[in-house]
């Protein structure tokens, strides 16, 4: 079958790899009907070319059930699916516990291992994959909800939800959120459904502030604008209540700390490849008593109470699609989503 295989540093190519067979009995093959490319993927893109080489990339996946194991009870052959990118075996202490991010089977060979996209569980921009415990790790889609409606309850509209859950969102809170990509946008979206009174919108791409402003926010750049003024303006100089990280950067972390009132709650879901991160313990978090919560997004506690809010209409993820392109085109679409070209937020790759 056809996937893109990493080879290195912004060398992503479209290679033919063996098909993905059942290995364990608790097994689903996936034909794959749309996948995407994640701001996460880039991370991988721009870094140093690493030892290993040679793996399927990608874990936004929505696709057909082709196959499953015989100890697979809950899909079946015909399904179409969601992949959850975070993997778990849905038995162990932490999957128990809600922390599928954790899970004791699916990391036990590293932090991250568990997430489609690496040596050891090849991703989904491909034409199929494999996925592992899938009754656990695998949803079926309401009729109802469009393919691309759906694709992105396997990331990212999860991880903007969990930014404003872990942030805490009150009604009538105000809420800066730092960067306006797919993740960001689903963050704006999330924290006005927790009842957000105004929602600061903080990019350097004025592009993607000005479709903030469409859907309602008050956008900064910071280039431009004071935003600690912005803020000021809108609680009476008190500051944010709370303040999400969205970006992946370290400097900002330091930032959403500083942004908020004493009280408040700040919410790391961007992935920052730096560490350790250096912030401020007495004069900011203890100082300020603030609530400071991270994590890597677990989809499988939140795509239970999302897919309503699509089938009702309340969220329409596929709205941050800007391009489509064959499975055949991924690097082109790798090199327009890392270069910021053609006003670009979101692709959408079709094998």
């Amino acid at each position: 079958m056809k996937a893109v295989v990493y080879h290195g540093q912004e060398d992503f190519r479209v290679d033919h790899v063996e098909d993905p067979k059942i290995l364990e009995p608790t097994d689903a093959i996936v034909r794959t009907v749309r996948t995407a490319i994640c701001g996460s993927d880039l991370h991988m893109w721009h870094a140093p070319t690493m030892e290993i080489q040679g793996f399927t990339v990608g874990h936004e996946v929505l696709g057909v059930v082709e196959d499953v194991g015989a100890d697979v009870r809950h899909i079946k052959k015909g399904d179409r699916v969601l992949v959850s990118c975070t993997t778990g075996c849905g038995h162990c202490q932490m999957c128990q516990h809600d922390a599928w991010g954790a899970c004791e089977k699916t990391t036990a060979h590293g932090m991250w291992t568990n997430i489609f996209g690496n040596p050891i569980l090849p991703g989904g921009q491909a034409e199929g994959l494999r996925v592992p415990y899938a009754d656990t790790n695998l949803y079926c889609v309401p009729e109802a909800i469009e393919d691309e409606r759906a694709l992105f309850l396997s990331d990212i509209l999860p991880t903007g939800f969990m930014g404003a859950d872990l942030a805490e969102i009150q009604i009538g809170d105000v809420v800066v959120i730092y960067g306006s990509g797919p993740v960001g946008v689903f963050a704006q979206r999330s924290a006005v459904l927790f009842g957000a009174s105004a929602v600061i919108a903080v990019d350097l791409d004025d592009g993607r502030l000005a479709k903030a402003a469409a859907r309602g926010c008050v956008t900064v750049n910071p280039t431009k604008q004071d935003l600690s003024e912005v803020v000021a303006g809108l609680t009476n100089g008190r500051g944010a209540d709370s303040a999400i990280e969205a970006v992946g950067s370290a400097p900002l972390v330091t930032e959403c700390i500083n942004i908020v009132r004493p009280g408040g709650h700040v919410s790391v879901i961007g992935v920052i490849t730096d560490d350790p991160v250096p912030i401020s313990i007495m004069h900011g978090i203890m100082g300020k008593n603030i609530t400071f919560r991270a994590g890597m997004v677990e989809p499988q506690k939140y795509i239970p109470r999302l897919l309503p809010m699509i089938e009702q209409g309340k969220l329409d993820p596929s709205e941050i699609i800007t391009h489509r392109m064959p499975l055949d085109k991924a690097a082109d679409g790798y090199r327009t989503f890392a270069n910021h070209d053609e006003d670009v937020l979101k692709v959408v790759l079709e094998p």
